[in-house]
């Protein structure tokens, strides 16, 4: 009795204590690891809020793409009655763990997964394993948005391809949000077509294909009197739906993607992929994508490069190795199980299986930016896997010491990634001259675009960066970031320029170094001061 309570229970304790220990972190260690891109978010949800807009601004410089939802729709509403950066930081991420919980519970009822391996696949997700998850999920929450709206997508799309157990009803408001939600995914960009669009097609042909409707197809094509009856049959069958509603996905998102290019691309300045080009495979480059491609994924599961062997890091940089090894072993292990049944199950396997191939050749074959950050969005779905391998027919001895391994692996990655976190402030340099420039009445100022936004979220506002490309051309880099701070009428008084210690001692020939005045130095940052911001820009060269 008392071991069926602590097996019903045990997942949603653990569950509740990491959710605990985030918001401990969030409280208190929040900005340690912080930068520019994430504080250009904050920046934006800001200026939406003082315009009154929710979605998007023609005032602001974005980057890589559109964000139709993202964090603004939480940061925004909270800048209207709130003053303090931390906490409106804070409540985004916290409001995001919940969404991302409750949206991959959304997605796995379908499954029909025992709720225990779903609540203990879950709390994964809230796991800084590596400080590529610390960074861009947990605290940063610059992907958390896309696992979430995902997740959702695969949820929609998992009660469709069972239309014959759900309410006609209900059916179509499903419906309804899957072709809005892939419109939306398409109005923001590429990135969704990769992580899930273009996958789902790809896994549902192949689904269809090894259906045994296809297959009889096969053996009966060339024979007139069977022909036609096999193929009705193929497109009746309970295969073809996952088709069908995977085109239709594409279908909206392809049309949400045509209004990004013809309308939003000209109303909002971001970044296209025009430039994308497919990569010349001689010369040793095929090799060197390859490499990164590789790395970039190793970096993911927790790699630290350039660390001792023998070393707590080299220990980390090893279990990335073995994490990475059982999510393979599971992964085989599941697809055999599972295509035996060749139901639900195995077509999670399929699309995961699909979803990394289609991203790595993006990744190896094209001129794409290769980060460890960009394959969040397809190995998440690795935990669906993982939930199916642990509750399906394996010897239990195999699923009991691959799971004990497993939660291993993670304790001491996180351990190790947590602590780091706890110690190491990466934005401590950045602080003194920050809190200088807030003191001394400085709020508006130039720097290199990581020296930039950043400074920003660590003043709570009140002192604004505009970005340039160096010190010397003293040129605009137009880059998340408000279109006011590069109209020379914005700012009446005096501004700084903002430059690292090594930025100063390289460019001190310039004339704005040469003409600037000198006002701090602390040996890891310098700023000088100019009378306006047409005096410094008088000094571009």
């Amino acid at each position: 009795m008392m071991k069926s309570k602590i097996a019903k229970s045990g997942p949603f304790v653990l569950l509740g204590l990491i959710l605990l220990a985030l918001v401990f972190l969030n409280a208190f260690w929040q900005d340690q690891w912080l930068d520019s891109d994430m504080a250009a978010e904050m920046i934006f949800s800001r200026l939406l809020a003082e315009e009154g807009h929710i979605f998007g601004t023609a005032d602001w410089y974005y980057s890589t793409e559109f964000r139709v939802l993202y964090t603004q729709l939480v940061m925004t509403p909270l800048f209207s009655f709130m003053d303090s950066w931390h906490l409106i930081r804070m409540l985004t991420n916290v409001t995001a763990y919940v969404l991302m919980l409750l949206s991959y519970f959304y997605m796995m009822k379908p499954l029909k997964v025992r709720r225990s391996l779903t609540v203990l696949t879950g709390a994964i997700l809230l796991l800084p394993f590596s400080e590529t998850m610390i960074t861009h999920m947990q605290m940063g929450n610059t992907y958390m948005v896309h696992v979430i709206l995902l997740f959702f997508f695969f949820g929609m799309f998992l009660r469709l391809v069972k239309r014959a157990e759900s309410h006609l009803v209900r059916m179509w408001v499903v419906r309804i949000l899957y072709v809005l939600l892939a419109v939306v995914f398409g109005l923001s960009g590429v990135r969704y077509l990769l992580a899930m669009q273009c996958p789902l097609l790809i896994a549902s042909v192949i689904y269809l294909m090894g259906s045994d409707e296809f297959q009889m197809f096969r053996r009966q094509f060339g024979n007139s009197q069977n022909w036609g009856k096999c193929w009705k049959s193929i497109w009746k069958s309970d295969k073809a739906v996952y088709l069908y509603y995977s085109l239709l996905g594409v279908l909206a998102a392809v049309a949400g993607y045509g209004v990004n290019v013809l309308w939003v691309s000209r109303k909002f300045v971001f970044q296209t992929y025009d430039a994308t080009n497919f990569i010349a495979v001689y010369q040793g480059i095929l090799w060197e994508r390859v490499q990164n491609a590789l790395g970039s994924l190793l970096m993911l599961f927790g790699y630290i490069p350039d660390k001792g062997f023998l070393s707590l890091r080299g220990l980390i940089t090893l279990i990335s190795f073995v994490l990475i090894g059982i999510f393979c072993y599971c992964g085989v292990r599941t697809w055999k199980n599972c295509k035996k049944s060749y139901g639900q199950h195995f077509f999670v396997v399929l699309f995961l299986a699909v979803a990394l191939a289609v991203n790595v050749f993006v990744f190896v074959f094209t001129t794409s930016t290769m980060v460890p950050r960009y394959y969040i969005t397809i190995l998440i779905f690795a935990l669906p896997m993982l939930a199916i391998y642990f509750g399906g027919e394996e010897p239990l001895l195999d699923r009991a010491l691959t799971g004990m391994l497993l939660a291993l692996c993670l304790c001491m990655s996180m351990a190790k990634v947590t602590l780091s976190f706890l110690t190491v402030d990466k934005n401590a340099d950045k602080r003194a001259a920050a809190a200088y420039l807030e003191e001394n009445g400085y709020d508006f100022g130039f720097a290199t675009y990581w020296n930039a936004n950043i400074v920003t979220e660590l003043t709570d506002g009140k002192v604004e960066v505009g970005n340039i490309l160096d010190p010397g051309s003293l040129e605009y880099f137009k880059w998340s970031s408000p279109v006011k701070y590069y109209e020379e009428a914005y700012h009446q008084g005096e501004v700084f320029l903002l430059l690292t210690a090594e930025e100063a001692q390289a460019y001190e020939e310039a004339r704005a170094l040469q003409n600037g005045e000198k006002v701090y130095e602390d040996g890891k940052y310098v700023i000088f001061v100019y009378e306006n911001a047409h005096e410094l820009m008088s000094f571009a060269e």
